[in-house]
This record gives structure tokens, sequence and C-alpha cells, in this order.
């Protein structure tokens, strides 16, 4: 949901969310429970009437995009395919933070030459709240490293945390992949609404929407009780 931030700067009309609650976090899950997972949720999305696919998590992205083209005949973009609108420094460090199967992937350290850094516990603690307390503080501190380089964030979640980052670790460059994508893959359409599907109940959910930006009629809430 983070990302649709961004989607919204760039394009209007309705989408339709799948948040797979049920089976998060994928980031720890091995490659291949990732691709079958990735691979239902674009089938649920086809089956509610989607015409095009964003896959806007970096780990199904990196572990599964090549797999979702293969079997499904419609447009698919993934969200670490910013990294063709992308010109990488050539005199500054790049460092990657993002879900253990978003590192282990090599995704961006092939694409980018970057140092990948897991951060397994980071998107739970945005979905529990934690944006810019002592928490959250405390994990980015023992994470990042000293220095100036770029920091590209490698997980969705994680803009929400550039305000607290750029506090901790002010000579770093921050990338937003979101920001970068969305940007470029402009679409038309009428007023944007977004219909949020979610495979297990979360009564903070809508708390994080509005928290997010997100004014409670441009989005509907609905469970899918038997995903």
């Amino acid at each position: 949901m983070v990302s649709l931030r961004e989607f919204r700067k760039y394009s209007g009309g309705e989408v339709i969310y799948l948040g797979d609650l049920k089976h998060q976090p994928y980031g720890a899950r091995p490659r291949s429970e990732i691709v079958a997972l990735t691979e239902r949720a674009v089938s649920f999305l086809l089956d509610m009437g989607a015409e095009e696919i964003f896959i806007v998590c970096n780990t199904m992205a990196a572990n599964a995009l090549g797999s979702l083209r293969s079997r499904f005949n419609v447009p698919i973009y993934g969200i670490t395919e910013w990294v063709k609108f992308y010109t990488p420094p050539k005199d500054r460090r790049i460092v990657v933070i993002g879900t253990r199967a978003t590192i282990e992937s090599g995704y961006y350290q092939r694409t980018l030459k970057a140092e990948g850094i897991p951060a397994p516990e980071l998107a739970l603690l945005i979905e529990e709240g934690h944006w810019d307390d002592d928490v959250v503080r405390a994990y980015l501190n023992s994470l990042l490293p000293e220095g100036s380089y770029v920091l590209v964030l490698g997980c969705t979640h994680y803009p929400v945390l550039i305000p607290v980052i750029r506090e901790l670790r002010p000579e770093v460059e921050i990338v937003d992949p979101a920001e970068i994508l969305f940007k470029h893959l402009r679409r038309e359409g009428g007023e944007f609404f977004v219909h949020v599907y979610l495979t297990r109940e979360n009564p903070k959910y809508e708390e994080f929407l509005v928290r997010l930006g997100y004014e409670r009629d441009v989005f509907s809430l609905n469970f899918v009780p038997d995903y």
C-alpha cells in the first residue's frame, strides 16, 4: 500500500490491491513458495477484473517476475524494473536493504553492483506502527552503515522511514524505487479509487491506510476469508 502513494501521483482510475496478510512475511519463505504464492495472487487479481498487473513487492518481483510472464498473457510490471530508468553513480557505494528473500535473490547485487543488507524485521515493524519511535531508530542504527553512500529502499514499506533515515544518516542519498518506476509508467484514468482485499482480517488496517495518507472515501476494505 505504501507504493500506491507513488502510483497515485502519476495515475488515475480504479485499482485492485491484494494484501496477502495470511501468508506474510513472504521474505522469510523459500523461492518456490514465493513463486507459487505470487502466481496465486495474480490469478486472484485477474479473476477480479484486473487488466494489467503491478507487482509492488520487491520480494515477489525479484523472485517470480519471469515465471509470471511465462504463465500469464497480460502486461505484468515489477517494482524491481525501476532500475531500467536509473543511472547508478560510478563513484559512490550503493547499499540495498530489503527482505531476506530479496537480498538472497541477488537481483540488486547483479544489476546495480550493490551491497545487499537483509532487514528481516523491518517491514513488520512498520506494519506494527513503528515509523519514527525509539524501536525503529535502534533497528536502523544497527542496520545501516555509517558514511556517505546511496541507499536503495528494497522494500515498498520502507519509504515511510525516509525522515528517520535522513535524521540518522544525513550523508546518505536515498532512492525510492516506487517513485522512479511510477513516474515512468504513467496511467491515464478517472478518479483514483482502490479496492483493498485482505486475506486475513486486521482491525488496524484502516488506520494504517489513513496514516499513509489515504482519505476514507478513496478506498474500500474487503476480506477474502477463503483465500
